[in-house]
């Protein structure tokens, strides 16, 4: 009888870890919440409440609470934890119950609205088509129009995006209907004067989204450019940041200033995680559009999209597309291995390992030490990866790349050959 009970505990137990493991590697990267909604602008004050469109949960995502047809929208702003602000087609929201009651506010327009942005709980604005931008000093009691573009021009724009970082700072993003012009309009005196920067959209793109993390550095994402475009001086000067991808970026967002994401076109997330300067594109599994984007922390975030796509992460997102995890027994030590094929034509597998969960960065560079190409740059846990390359786009020639993390550096060469 004993022995009997002694076998049945052990698979018993054998039952559980497979159960829990399974849970946990399908819950590695992004992994999708299986909802009966999506869409919608998404806010959390803490690991457990959140906002996603018109439902909410308390719970971390266990669940939802439909909150009601006019609740929540498209886009959400909290300046305080339990009192917020959205914009639902053209409709003005605001609650101070975090989503437990709403109460529908006066557009003084009937332009839908696209944006919002409270800098604190008594000052707002939001922007939209045809130009529009209104604004409020008191809670929303009351909003009026504001121009930050000649009226006579005004109806020939379409704002996507905007974005105070105080009371007097704030950035607007957006395109003309005619698409042959993207504009970013800023204010440093709470929107009494504008200084409006245009840009051709065959250089620049049309822009759909906008983030900042101060009052200096922003960064603003386009459709149909394999760039997104970044500023270190508050606007007065843009850098095009390649991107692994040219599908549009509908929703960009900062946790902290080294770490950032945006949603796109097509189901792909991007992630950058040294302020902005590379990014590098995760799997989520999906196809749907993902129209929004937040992140809690540097490595918990939800995605919203159409097709009722929820996703949700825990770790970051995972390792970026061309990094495989190869085993995840944890290695003595942290070691680089030769590239293989070498000499190659036109891809190559690079193997290393990491012993402990840390950051990690593999670079080619160039005999001349010219940086080539970042393929990793990011949190890894312990385990032997595999990152791919391909050189199509470059020179024949001997290339050098470099893993390095905290104190250990190692460096080998590679030929490639057409």
């Amino acid at each position: 009888m004993r022995t009997q009970l002694t076998k049945y505990n052990s698979k018993l137990a054998l039952l559980i870890m497979f159960f829990l493991s399974s849970t946990i590697c399908a819950q590695q990267g992004w992994y999708n919440m299986n909802v009966s909604f999506g869409g919608g602008a998404i806010f959390f004050k803490d690991l457990n409440n959140g906002i996603i469109g018109n439902y909410k949960t308390t719970n971390a995502g266990e669940s939802w609470v439909f909150m009601g047809n006019i609740t929540g929208g498209s886009s959400l702003s909290f300046p305080l934890q339990t009192t917020g602000y959205g914009t639902n087609a053209n409709y003005i929201l605001k609650t101070t119950s975090f989503g437990d009651n709403w109460v529908t506010q006066i557009n003084p327009t009937s332009q839908f609205l696209n944006s919002i942005s409270f800098p604190d709980v008594n000052t707002g604005f939001a922007c939209g088509g045809g130009g529009t931008l209104i604004k409020t000093t008191n809670g929303g009691n009351n909003w009026f129009i504001v121009e930050p573009i000649n009226q006579s021009l005004k109806f020939a724009f379409y704002f996507s995006s905007v974005f105070f970082t105080d009371v007097q700072t704030g950035y607007i993003a957006g395109s003309k209907y005619a698409g042959d012009t993207s504009v970013f309009i800023k204010t440093t005196d709470g929107g009494v004067n504008w200084n409006v920067q245009r840009f051709t959209i065959s250089n620049w793109g049309v822009f759909t989204s906008m983030f900042f993390i101060n009052s200096s550095t922003g960064f603003i994402g386009s459709a149909t450019h394999a760039y997104v475009l970044k500023t270190i001086n508050g606007g007065a000067n843009w850098n095009q940041v390649m991107i692994p991808t040219t599908n549009s970026i509908y929703s960009m967002f900062f946790p902290s200033a080294s770490t950032g994401y945006a949603s796109c076109f097509g189901g792909q997330v991007l992630k950058s995680t040294n302020n902005g300067n590379n990014w590098f594109l995760q799997t989520t599994g999906t196809g749907s559009v993902l129209y929004s984007i937040f992140f809690i922390n540097d490595l918990t975030g939800y995605c919203a999209g159409n097709n009722n796509t929820v996703l949700k992460t825990t770790d970051g997102g995972g390792a970026p597309i061309g990094i495989t995890p190869i085993s995840n027994e944890v290695p003595l030590d942290l070691r680089l291995e030769q590239n293989y094929p070498n000499p190659f034509n036109p891809t190559t597998n690079i193997e290393f390992s990491i012993p402990r969960s840390s950051f990690v960065k593999l670079v080619v560079f160039d005999m001349l030490g010219r940086e080539v190409e970042t393929l990793l740059n990011e949190n890894l846990a312990a385990g032997t990866f595999r990152a791919d390359w391909n050189a199509a786009g470059y020179p024949s020639g001997v290339y050098i790349y470099i893993l390095s993390s905290g104190d250990f550096r190692e460096t080998k060469k590679m030929i490639f050959v057409k």
